[in-house]
């Protein structure tokens, strides 16, 4: 028996992987020299909670007044800092940043140093953002990592375009 037949769909399977593969990458190429891409990359989201969850290993708390006031985060694509106000004080820091290509969603994420208050103990944030529009975008933000629980807001991102 002729194994060279078995063989031949599976070689040209990689040869077709490897066409597909630069023409992605052309592709990619192209996009991210456009200037919508390019724009995308000069913006600070200024987001705003609208409801809150507070959660426990046994149950989640929506709370949907009376902290707006008191919370807030900020990225800025330029610099790559990621802040937040929480009630008596600020934090900020360089953050880790991940797309998702698929939906064009971005995270920041990091260990953020108090600002107002330097002697409290640093938080991890993680904000979420996504693709929105040419003014808004909606955020998700989780802090308050304990082992008993966490704390995520939901609201709108006001973006600003950067020169």
């Amino acid at each position: 028996m002729d194994r060279s037949d078995e063989r031949q769909p599976a070689y040209h399977l990689r040869r077709d992987d490897g066409l597909c593969g630069s023409a992605l990458l052309s592709l990619l190429s192209m996009l991210l020299s456009s200037p919508a891409i390019a724009a995308r990359e000069n913006r600070e989201y200024d987001c705003r909670p609208d409801i809150k969850y507070e959660c426990t290993v046994d149950q989640c708390e929506k709370i949907v007044s009376d902290f707006q006031h008191a919370e807030w985060f900020a990225y800025s694509t330029t610099t790559g800092e990621l802040s937040a106000c929480l009630w008596t004080n600020c934090y900020a820091a360089k953050a880790t940043v991940f797309r998702d290509p698929a939906s064009g969603n971005l995270t920041a994420m990091g260990k953020l140093i108090p600002t107002a208050h330097p002697g409290n103990e640093p938080i991890i944030v993680s904000l979420t953002i996504g693709t929105g529009n040419n003014d808004t975008a909606n955020f998700t933000a989780v802090w308050g990592y304990r082992n008993e629980g966490l704390t995520f807001d939901i609201g709108k991102c006001a973006l600003r375009e950067l020169r």
